[in-house]
């Protein structure tokens, strides 16, 4: 077992000297200010050698000044094995606290002489120390605290540190822990999780198991940058698009698209020259065509005004016959008007019977006069008025009857006059229609005439090609640009081919380059390994030159190297430093006291400035192959370079060719689809043609068919309306026949009826002459009666014949204007109807004249107008084409070229598609760098693909479009994808990896909290605390959760990681952007925490306490500062302290063997008795020995010593052994 043993103090902290055995509890008894925590302090600097750690106020000494004030204060401490003890000298050097290692348990002597005096001298010291114990073993002076601690500790691993080995109590080197365990114990410093969880873990094992945050950061902090960038040509946006990539098309596209504009330019300039000789010879074919077409139309002209001529003669004339007409027509209507106004068939009647009134008055008056007379004889005067009534009835009815047949004679003459005109109209109406029909049987044999033609024409149009030139230019290169692309694509591919070959021949001349200047390389790394491992083994030796046997015998056997030097092994023995050499005096060059003669050994001893002579050759050598390294790196770079750029030039011109066959592949389609756009086109031009051309001709056909049957019709209306006219004549003969004829019944039956009544009256006034015969004869007188009625009717009769007097003019005048106007009316109208249809058989005719002349004229004004504009425009294109050319920024001078290429189009074309083609140029470059610029805007200056940073000259964005080109082409984003994607899978890999190595010891961590409360439970000595429980948590640390969750996501998909991609777009997208999210939080967290190295064992759990005190319960937390009182608070910290020591301890005695370690806990009077017993039993059953200190004596049989602390007169503080126990 090993343990520490005694502390030792001489002349230090105010004790001049003392030893305070360690072998068991320890109190330290004394009023306050005796030095008790002094004590407990320098016993903590044991096992913490952290004098900022100590507990030391600030407004006191520091430790050095206290401890050490004088060049003869130590303080020793001894340190028992399991077989001897060592002793640890803490002296000042330098001005601080130091540590040497003394093999040798601890002598009094070696510090104080017989003086009682402490030696100040080291050397003085050391001498004494060597000659007690002349194999005894002297560290350096080691001034490093932690590597004191790692020497007490048994952090020993490292080459240097072998020496030191014999000196631990413990070999761990995750101890750390345990020093601060027991300066918290007698700080009484707050629990805290973390340090609780870190003692746990660094008690588990000696493996330093981290994962290594450095590497991460330095492999992962371009991620975002590189990934960023490749996905830039993956990732869609919400439209589908890959914007990079489609920005990427577009610089190459534009690209491509600029060099065939330029190859158009020249070929433009080409075709411009033959457009201009075929417009100097198309001048004089035009200039004869006008001419032609000038004397066509001047005929034309003529003959338009001709038949205007003729036509308005013939108008005016029948114009002037329609006016006649109407103004008989109008003064008819008039006298018609009048005559019925003045009632003249009234007046006609009363006129007509003139005559017999005439005749009536007569007879009334003889018969008046026979009435007023005086007769002799009654009987003969009334016999004889009866004769003269009878005789004047007779004469009337004689004379009436003459009237009626003279009216009937009449009749007869003018019935025969009718019949006449009727016959004289319908010769006239049958001439006027057969003219009609004459006129309609030219237009009808004009119209199957014209009908025919237009059929033969509509045959015509759909057998003629009007546009047959033009769609035959554009078939003709479409076809051509068929053979065009083919031959074009034959030479993309041989382009390439030769490409790829060249690119082949460059990476085969680069690959036996590389592998020659990798020979050279090996070999001379070869040479360089082997000398660094002769520096190694040369450092090696020099290192362990202090203190090995060699520099013992440099200081204790002269002329060593004569005699050892030529029989000891350089590295086992010479260079040795455990082999603790002593001078034997009686065995003098002797070995192991065999004398042996060595002068004939010729072995070469190297001495250290021989090892540093031969280090500082091999050195040099060293340097010399790194500089001739550098040189052939330097040479394999320039050679790399010079075949490089020897085989890049020669791709680039293959490629600039590849490049412009390649836009004119691009442009193709573009091309085809305008060819065959014009050629639709045109197609569609000559289908509209044709079938305008066939709706004109139907047109026409329907017109002149519509016109046919409007002519048939017409005939057919003619016909109908000859017959219907003869029918009207025939009709209007009856009806004015019928009309004369009911006229002279109407005036004979007037006749007859006055006859009748002339006879009627003629019977009354026989009757009366009777009656008045009768009377007279009787006697009575003539009858007055009689005689009125007679005067009366000569008056009525006188009346009525002033009334005719007076109309008799009247009648006379309608007889002259019926025989000039009324009986002449249907005449009149008939021959209006004829005016009329003669009038518009004068129009149709004319204007069937007119449309067949002026369609002529018009087609000679097309015909003229298209020559002399065709003409007009050759002038003014070649005008345009001398402008065109004296303007030096669209046609520089360099730009003349004297080929010719065959086209179609005209000058004013070309040089408009030139303008056009040059404007677009400076356009599409403008565009282009544009679309180069928003390409080169996504990527930084220090992008994955190294794309230049700045783009200056136009040649500068050629070029870079050129190896955009190459870069698309070759797809070398998937040899990027490939690349990145490998490593950074294989980092989530290997994160997952370290994370579960990491996590893997969570069973081993539970175990040992389980241990620790089930030990608790088993050996808890003070009831005043009922429990103490430790518990773990999932880990909040955010870094920590995030690489569990990347193992879990490992795990999840480890069969398909092997072949992850990070940016397929395939159905593992979920998985990759899963993993992306991962990388990118990664990122962040370690950008986030710069100054983190490292995750630990540690970070991936929390730890929780929770301790029941009496009724008092803490509930889970991380930290505990106060426990109850203060008693019971230093009570259950430094139970819990003490639990997390007896961890470590027992891990660590399972491998190296037992030890035991001291707690020190400062005025332990705060604690009652009982609980001072328990705490000691608590600490003793774990093997773990207390130190305490209170200002008066408890428990004394529980201490194995008792001090008591005083201070002297000089106020030095005297340590008195109190009490000692025996065990």
């Amino acid at each position: 077992m090993r343990y520490l043993n005694k502390v030792i103090f001489l002349n230090s902290a105010h004790i001049p000297y003392a030893e305070i055995r360690m072998d068991g509890n320890v109190h330290f008894i004394g009023t306050q200010g005796v030095g008790k925590s002094t004590l407990l302090r320098a016993i903590l600097f044991f096992y913490n050698a952290d004098k900022l750690h100590l507990g030391i106020p600030k407004e006191k000494q520091n430790f050095d000044a206290f401890y050490l004030p004088y060049a003869n204060s130590y303080i020793v401490y001894e340190v028992v094995r399991e077989n001897s003890a060592y002793s640890v000298v803490v002296s000042k050097s330098m001005g601080r606290a130091a540590f040497r290692l003394i093999d040798a348990p601890y002598r009094k002597a070696w510090f104080v002489n017989d003086r009682h005096e402490v030696s100040a001298d080291w050397s003085e010291v050391r001498t004494r120390i060597l000659e007690s114990d002349a194999r005894c073993t002297i560290t350096p002076l080691v001034t490093s605290y932690e590597m004191f601690r790692d020497i007490i500790f048994g952090n020993n691993r490292k080459p240097d540190m072998v020496s030191y080995r014999k000196f631990a109590i413990v070999e761990s080197s995750k101890y750390q822990n345990i020093p601060r365990t027991i300066q918290h114990v007698f700080l009484n410093s707050r629990l805290d999780a973390d340090f609780v969880k870190d003692t746990i873990i660094q008690s588990m094992n000696e493996e330093d198991v981290s994962i290594d945050l450095t590497y991460y950061r330095s492999q992962i902090e371009a991620f975002e940058q590189e990934y960023d960038d490749v996905m830039r040509w993956l990732r869609p946006n919400k439209n589908g698009e890959i914007v990079v990539r489609k920005q990427a098309e577009q610089v190459i596209q534009r690209y491509r698209s600029l060099l065939y504009s330029q190859k158009q330019l020249e070929e433009g300039r080409a075709e411009l020259n033959y457009a201009e000789k075929a417009a100097h010879d198309m001048l004089p074919v035009l200039e004869e065509q006008i001419q032609e077409a000038e004397e066509k139309r001047a005929r034309l002209v003529r003959l338009v005004g001709e038949e205007r001529g003729k036509y308005s003669a013939e108008r005016d004339k029948l114009v002037r016959r329609e006016g006649a007409i109407a103004d008989d027509l109008k003064r008819i209507r008039e006298k018609r008007l009048y005559y019925e106004k003045e009632g003249i068939e009234e007046v006609m009647r009363r006129v007509a019977g003139e005559a017999a009134l005439l005749h009536e008055q007569d007879s009334l008056k003889q018969t008046y006069a026979e009435l007023t007379a005086t007769y002799r004889d009654v009987l003969q005067k009334y016999d004889l008025l009866v004769g003269k009534v009878e005789a004047a009835f007779t004469a009337f009815e004689n004379e009436r009857r003459k009237a009626v047949l003279a009216r009937e004679n009449e009749l007869n003459v003018w019935r025969n006059e009718l019949y006449a005109r009727y016959r004289e109209q319908e010769v006239h109406v049958r001439n006027m229609y057969e003219e009609r029909q004459k006129t309609w049987n030219e237009n009808r044999i004009r119209l199957t005439e014209e009908i025919s033609a237009l059929r033969q024409q509509k045959i015509r149009i759909q057998l003629t090609c009007h546009f047959e030139k033009e769609t035959g230019d554009y078939q003709e290169q479409l076809d051509a640009l068929k053979d065009e692309e083919r031959q074009t694509s034959w030479q993309v591919a041989d382009l390439k081919l030769t490409c790829d070959q060249l690119r082949q021949k460059c990476t085969d001349e680069m690959k036996e380059s590389e592998w020659q200047f990798k020979q050279e390389a090996e070999e001379l790394v070869r040479r360089r390994t082997a000398l660094d491992a002769e520096i190694q083994t040369l450092t090696s030796l020099l290192d362990r030159w202090k203190g090995s046997f060699c520099e013992w015998l440099d200081a204790h056997k002269p002329g060593w190297q004569e005699t050892i030097g030529k029989v000891a092994d350089e590295e086992l023995i010479l260079y040795a430093q455990d082999l603790h050499p002593v001078l034997a005096g009686d065995s003098d060059n002797t070995l192991f006291g065999v004398r042996v003669e060595l002068s004939g050994v010729a072995k070469e001893l190297r001495t250290p400035a021989r090892l540093k002579e031969e280090l500082a050759e091999k050195e040099a050598a060293r340097e010399s192959y790194v500089r001739e390294l550098a040189q052939l790196n330097g040479r394999r770079e320039e050679t790399l370079g010079q075949i490089k750029k020897k085989y890049n030039r020669q791709i680039r011109e293959v490629a600039d060719k590849q490049h412009l066959l390649e836009a004119q592949l691009q442009q193709i389609p573009a091309r085809r689809k305008h060819l065959q756009a014009e050629l639709t086109s045109w197609q569609r031009k000559e289908a509209e043609w044709k079938r305008e051309q066939t709706e004109q001709v139907e047109l026409q056909l329907a017109q002149k068919s519509q016109e046919q049957v409007r002519w048939e019709d017409e005939d057919k209306r003619l016909r109908a309306e000859k017959e219907k006219r003869l029918k009207q004549l025939a009709e209007e003969l009856r009806k004015t026949e019928k009309a004369e004829e009911e006229v002279v019944r109407q005036e004979t039956g007037v006749i007859h009826e006055e006859i009748t009544r002339q006879r009627v009256e003629m019977e009354t006034k026989k009757a009366e002459l009777r009656r008045s015969q009768a009377k007279e004869l009787e006697g009575s007188g003539a009858d007055m009666s009689v005689i009125t009625s007679y005067e009366k009717r000569m008056a009525d009769i006188r009346q009525e014949l002033e009334y005719i007097v007076r109309k008799r003019s009247l009648v006379s005048d309608f007889e002259k204007d019926k025989r000039e106007y009324f009986d002449r009316e249907p005449q009149l109208r008939n021959e209006k109807k004829i005016n009329d249809a003669q009038l518009e058989d004068l129009e149709n005719k004319y204007k069937l004249r007119m449309e067949r002349l002026l369609s002529q004229q018009s087609e000679a004004d097309k015909i003229l107008e298209a020559r002399r504009k065709e003409y007009v425009d050759i002038h003014k294109d070649l005008a345009s084409l001398k402008a065109f050319r004296a303007d030096e920024g669209l046609c520089p001078s360099e730009s003349y070229t004297s080929e010719m290429r065959p086209t179609r189009k005209s000058c004013g074309t070309i040089i408009g598609d030139l303008k056009s083609l040059i404007i677009s140029i400076h356009r599409e470059l403008d565009q282009f760098k544009r679309a180069v610029n928003a390409f080169h805007g996504n990527f930084t200056a220090k992008n994955t693909f190294h794309f230049p940073e700045t783009l200056v000259s136009d040649s500068d964005f050629y070029d870079f479009a050129a190896n955009l080109c190459e870069f698309v082409e070759d797809n070398k984003i998937v040899e990027y994808q490939t690349r990145i994607s490998e490593r950074y899978t294989n980092i989530i890999q290997r994160i997952s990896k370290e994370t579960g190595d990491l996590t893997q010891h969570e069973s081993e961590i539970q175990k040992t909290i389980r241990a620790i409360n089930e030990d608790f439970v088993r050996r808890n000595f003070a009831g005043v605390i009922r429990g103490i429980e430790l518990r773990t948590q999932a880990s909040d640390d955010k870094l920590m959760q995030l690489l569990v969750e990347i193992k879990q996501f490992n795990e999840e998909h480890q069969f398909n990681m092997g072949a992850l991609d990070l940016f397929s777009q395939d159905s593992r997208m979920e998985v990759n952007e899963k993993a992306v999210k991962y990388l990118y939080s990664f990122s962040r967290q370690l950008r986030d925490n710069p100054s983190r190295k490292s995750l630990v064992l540690s970070d991936t759990f929390n730890l929780q306490f929770r301790v029941k005190e009496n009724d008092n319960d803490t509930g889970w937390t991380e930290k505990i500062a106060n426990v109850g009182s203060d008693g019971t608070d230093i009570l259950v910290k430094a139970m819990v302290n003490i639990m997390l020591i007896n961890v470590f301890k027992e891990k660590a005695s399972r491998k190296f063997g037992d030890f035991r370690i001291h707690c020190m806990m400062d005025e332990i009077g705060k604690l009652h008795p009982n609980n001072v017993k328990g705490i000691l039993a608590f600490a003793n059953c774990r093997n773990i020995v207390l130190v305490n200190s209170s200002p008066t004596t408890y428990n004394v049989e529980d201490y194995r010593y008792t001090y008591l602390l005083s201070k002297d007169a000089q106020s030095f503080t005297q340590v008195v052994p109190l009490l000692t126990r025996k065990q």
